[in-house]
């Protein structure tokens, strides 16, 4: 892989750790997630993670594109995709139907039980950035 892909996928990396941050410093000012009086903070939660996830999907695309597998829609790719674990995959699966539920509003999005599992599963999501940093380095 050339240096030009390896700084695109290192963008996208440090653009996950960065909302990462973020998400677990804005956590910490939302006193408690039951009444959720502060809809700014909820609602740059909400972004920062479909960021996230946005950014994963977008990876899982190049790192199929770069092995000469077509991408296909955001569900197919993670399944087609050799980098993670079956643990990380029902993570990836799990995170993208959250993002599509706090975009679309699905079924009354429950807010306090989406803070709840974006906030608890940051370090899980850091560990998928592990997971395809190793992958680049050894790229």
């Amino acid at each position: 892989m050339d240096q030009v892909r390896k700084d695109r996928y290192l963008d996208k990396l440090n653009w996950i750790y960065d909302r990462s941050r973020l998400i677990g410093i804005w956590q910490e000012d939302l006193s408690d997630f039951q009444t959720l009086q502060d809809i700014k903070t909820v609602l740059a939660i909400f972004k920062a993670f479909q960021e996230i996830t946005e950014a994963f999907m977008d990876c899982i695309a190049m790192y199929l594109r770069d092995n000469n597998i077509p991408p296909r829609d955001d569900y197919t790719n993670i399944d087609r995709v050799d980098l993670f674990s079956n643990e990380q995959k029902q993570l990836l699966r799990e995170m993208n139907g959250l993002r599509n539920r706090i975009i679309h509003r699905y079924n009354g999005t429950d807010d306090t039980l989406a803070l709840t599992g974006i906030c608890q599963s940051l370090s899980d999501m850091i560990s998928l950035t592990k997971t395809l940093q190793v992958w680049i380095d050894n790229s």
